[in-house]
């Protein structure tokens, strides 16, 4: 029996141009028996983390889920971070996260710390 191989990824730019336009994609996956994504959150902030966007809510996406989002980024010297954070659900192991612990419902959980959650940072310089 080989072990379970799950999958949190966040495929992004390092830099970007002020003001451009730039594509985000993450990727959940699970090959465990009987596990899916039960829970795939994103969001992104144009603004250092001051404010975030929602972009990603998905509830029991199967065992693999990818979703993307294209969003205007700020001003030359900021920076846009995306986090996305997923719970699998439904295996032997119960609800965990991608490195396969227990979910920490009102720890990290809920303070989008890793694991379960992973975190992307874009710099915005002068194009």
């Amino acid at each position: 029996m080989f072990p379970a191989h799950r999958e949190l990824l966040i495929a992004a730019p390092v830099l970007s141009a002020a003001e451009a336009k730039i594509k985000i994609t993450i990727l959940a996956s699970t090959d465990a028996r009987g596990e899916r994504v039960g829970f795939l959150h994103g969001e992104y902030s144009i603004d250092d983390g001051k404010n975030w966007t929602g972009f990603c809510y998905e509830e029991n996406a199967g065992s693999s889920a990818t979703r993307s989002v294209s969003f205007k980024v700020g001003a030359a010297g900021s920076k846009a971070l995306v986090r996305v954070r997923a719970a699998y659900r439904g295996g032997a192991a119960g609800d965990v996260d991608f490195n396969g612990e227990a979910i920490r419902w009102t720890d990290t959980w809920s303070k989008w710390q890793m694991p379960p959650a992973k975190i992307t940072v874009t710099s915005i310089i002068t194009p």
